[in-house]
Formats: C-alpha cells, sequence, structure tokens
C-alpha cells in the first residue's frame, strides 16, 4: 500500500484545485485508464472511461478540466504528485495479465 497525504473527509473542492493523494484501491477501470494515460497524456475521455477518471481524480492522482467544445470533465489531467509519482504508482499494483 502506498502512503498518501490524508485528505478531509467532506471537502468542497473548486475547479482546478489540485487534492493531496491518499490511500485507495483503484478498480481495474482506472488502473488501464492510469496506465493509458501515462503513455499518451492526450487520450480521450469516453462514457465508457469517464468513472474511472473520476475514480483517479478522487484518489488524488488526477484533476478534472472543462472545456468551451465539449463542456465539463472532458479532459483529465494529472496532478504534480500524481505525474511525479505515477511509476511508482503504477509499481504499485500487480502487473497486466
Amino acid at each position: 500500500m502506498l502512503a498518501f497525504h490524508e485528505i478531509c473527509p467532506s471537502v468542497t473542492i473548486a475547479a482546478n484545485t489540485e487534492v493531496p493523494m491518499q490511500t485507495i484501491t483503484l478498480s481495474e477501470a482506472a488502473l488501464a485508464v492510469l496506465r493509458s494515460r501515462i503513455a499518451t497524456t492526450d487520450a480521450d475521455v469516453t462514457p465508457d472511461n469517464l468513472e474511472a477518471c473520476r475514480e483517479l481524480v478522487l484518489a488524488g492522482i488526477m484533476v478534472p478540466l472543462s472545456t468551451f467544445a465539449k463542456g465539463p470533465e472532458s479532459l483529465f489531467k494529472f496532478t504534480d504528485e500524481g505525474w511525479q509519482r505515477r511509476h511508482e504508482i503504477l509499481n504499485a499494483v500487480a502487473p497486466l495479465p
């Protein structure tokens, strides 16, 4: 298990605000998105991977962004700590089968 900064149990997050990472278990879908985003940072957000992207936000690894053309949560980017620790995070989980 990785040790990350603790986050308050209830917090309001303003847009474009980074949330410190916490200890969390990621779903396979979130891990797949994380692997994809490390390989290519401009991967599209789709209805199929939106919940996995939101899971990465709750973990403090990514933050949601809005675009004029595509609207809210149309883009997710790494937090500074998420980007710096991306390989550590992936190495802490089981490899792909």
